[in-house]
């Protein structure tokens, strides 16, 4: 069949990430990549909208990435799956979700820029994932540009374990090239390598020749291990730097591939809406293998999935796949109700997920035309399907569109999705801080749910105060004699669900439920009695409790002139901030500490105001803590509350809806 790719033709497999902080240069790198394994025959230009990474009309126009993008191609007999992630920070949840399904990846910094705000996070999360990392350093033949400085700064922030494979001539200069460094006649490459390899150690302090196949094996299960770190150097826009690159993917990176014939494991880590496919899931198999017509299990919705049709992205379209198989990367269709994150068979070897940070803003959407509202909605939740940090939610008794945002720059990227995708004109309100609410105290919460008839529900809830980022934590100390095991799985379902507005309007969190007294009935208990009385019974438990409200800190870090730092500690102290002692850097000094979010959603553009530009300052989220007395926003309950007992029991029974829908 036309346009089938085969298993059969591959050998190995990389799955490669590219991350970098915003204008390092990777989806440069990327294009020049597909040019020299012949996948393009020229390279696009991100400042053009040429770029075939960014397919998004929105990103042409824009120049960035917001969405990642797999591109498969082969070098040297190897398949890679390379995806080209965002760098702003407003779109970090496409980076989360592409962590997950790597094997390896590049780390790509600017010669000049060097370490950003986004370059920490992410090698935090490659070390927590214990993903290999080549480090590539692009733009050697800019001005400003230093190499014994960055790789210094590199050294401190990220790892002292660098090995460094080759060299720039004329640094900091139009023409600046690299040349290879002498591995064989380098003592002090040799003796870094050997320190993590016994008998490459015995030989090099016994005298004896180490021979470059030695130094390359050394190397190669150095990376494997995240004992080293090559650094390659390059000018991604002259194509300098990159055939060295995919060489050393190819040679250090280990092999993605896993067992073609366990049973099937995958996670969902992509939905994407095509126009003739419909709803497609991108796939990433650990074992097994799967075709068009198979079966799978979505172990997460605990139901059968019918795959119609497996396919590869092959640039701007979709190509049919014979068979995806375990390492590989694919998409699925045919799962109308699949969602980011599902499970895919057996659990056991999909990797856990990691989270950069959560949305800390929300922001109601405005329709320009108000009689597109339920046009709008469809739209946000189409999206927010694709983006699940979105956490779209239409409050229909106050005819209210909400979405969860990075930034500011994310809201301007989505009215352009809205216009250019839907043709739906929209605008956007402020950005509100998202608080956080939690138990102030120890209480009870009850409710008998007995009457109109058929219904029967009664339950109460022991509700405490959980540490400080310990989430939510429930147990039962009800017998299933009592309240049979399907209604008690139906009260552990509804619990999320009944925390998502406190009796201040935000999500609670950091508390223990403890389901301790409850009575079903034979004839009269149903589905749905369950979610119903334990709603009203959180809430009444929690205005028993009280709650305190928490707000989002960031950590920061300012580098600055000195002369400076007296009016930016002075405004930090103003914002309710706090700061260590005062590092000295090579003409700047170094300022880290905390802030609240709520205070210092402007300081980044009043900093460069007071700078001249010239001060840096990187952000990012530390921890949700106790609001200070008088500080933080309290907000109206969004729907009808369940303390508004009567009503609420019409509307879950559907006797009334709430208005506009």
């Amino acid at each position: 069949m036309a346009g089938i790719l085969k298993v059969a033709e591959l050998k190995e497999i990389r799955n490669l990430g590219i991350l970098a902080h915003v204008d390092a240069g990777k989806t440069t790198l990327t294009e020049n990549m597909l040019l020299l394994s012949g996948r393009i025959k020229s390279a696009g230009n991100v400042n053009k909208g040429t770029s075939i990474s960014d397919g998004m009309t929105v990103e042409k126009q824009r120049g960035i990435s917001v969405r990642a993008s797999i591109l498969t191609f082969d070098w040297k007999g190897v398949q890679i799956n390379l995806i080209d992630t965002p760098g702003h920070v407003d779109f970090s949840a496409e980076v989360e979700r592409s962590l997950r399904i790597l094997d390896c990846a590049v780390l790509v910094l600017s010669a000049v820029e060097g370490i950003q705000a986004q370059t920490e996070p992410i090698w935090d999360a490659l070390e927590a994932l214990d993903i290999p990392v080549i480090l590539f350093i692009n733009k050697i033949d800019r001005a400003g540009a230093n190499l014994d400085a960055l790789l210094g700064s590199i050294r401190r922030a990220l790892s002292q374990d660098l090995i460094l494979l080759n060299r720039p001539i004329n640094e900091g200069e139009p023409g600046a090239t690299t040349a290879e460094l002498d591995q064989v006649g380098d003592d002090s490459l040799i003796e870094m390598v050997a320190e993590h390899q016994d008998a490459l150690m015995e030989k090099y302090l016994n005298g004896e020749e180490i021979l470059p196949d030695e130094i390359e094996r050394a190397i190669t299960q150095s990376v494997a291990t995240r004992s080293l770190f090559p650094v390659l150097m390059g000018v991604a826009k002259n194509n300098i730097g990159t055939r060295e690159l995919l060489d050393r993917i190819v040679g250090y990176f280990p092999d993605g591939r896993g067992d073609a014939d366990g049973d099937v494991s995958g996670v969902v880590f992509r939905i994407d809406h095509d126009e003739k496919l419909g709803r497609v899931a991108g796939v990433r198999l650990y074992s097994g293998q799967i075709l068009a017509r198979d079966s799978v299990i979505n172990t997460t919705q605990d139901r059968e999935e019918k795959i119609t049709q497996v396919k590869r992205r092959a640039l701007d379209r979709y190509v049919d796949l014979e068979v995806l198989t375990a390492g590989d990367i694919g998409y699925l269709c045919g799962m109308p109700a699949v969602r980011i994150g599902d499970v895919l068979g057996d659990p056991g070897p999909v990797p856990q997920g990691y989270v950069l940070s959560d949305p800390l803003l929300s922001v109601q959407v405005i329709p320009e035309d108000v009689s597109e509202l339920t046009r709008l909605s469809d739209a946000l939740q189409m999206l927010s399907s694709e983006d699940p940090h979105l956490d779209f939610r239409w409050f229909a008794e106050e005819q209210e569109l909400n979405v969860r945002i990075t930034g500011v720059v994310q809201t301007e990227i989505l009215s352009e999705i809205l216009a250019q995708r839907f043709g739906l004109g929209a605008s956007f309100g402020d950005p509100t801080v998202i608080y956080k609410e939690t138990p102030a105290g120890t209480g009870f919460g009850s409710e008998r749910y007995t009457m109109p008839k058929p219904c029967w529900s009664v339950v109460k809830y022991l509700i405490e105060p959980g540490e400080r980022g310990s989430g939510i934590s429930y147990s039962s100390k009800v017998s299933t004699t009592s309240v049979l095991l399907k209604y008690q799985n139906e009260i552990e379902q509804a619990i999320p669900d009944a925390l998502k507005q406190g009796i201040k309007g935000w999500e609670v969190t950091d508390l223990k439920i403890t389901f301790v007294e409850g009575e079903d009935h034979v004839l009269h208990s149903r589905p749905g009695n369950w979610k119903l009385a334990t709603n009203i019974a959180i809430l009444k438990g929690l205005t028993e409790t009280d709650t305190t409200l928490l707000e989002p800190i960031l950590a920061f870090r300012i580098a600055a002139s000195e002369e400076h730092m007296g009016r930016i500690t002075s405004d930090i102290s103003s914002m309710r901030g706090t700061f260590e002692p005062l590092e000295m850097g090579e003409g700047y000094v170094v300022l880290t500490g905390r802030i609240p979010l709520a205070t210092s959603m402007d300081y980044p553009v009043r900093l460069s105001s007071l700078t001249g530009g010239k001060a840096k300052m990187t952000l990012s989220f530390s921890a949700y803590e106790e609001c200070p007395e008088g500080e933080g926003v309290a907000r109206e309950y969004k729907g009808i509350c369940p303390l508004d007992r009567s009503k609420y029991i019409l509307k879950m029974r559907g006797a009334i809806t709430e208005s506009g829908r």
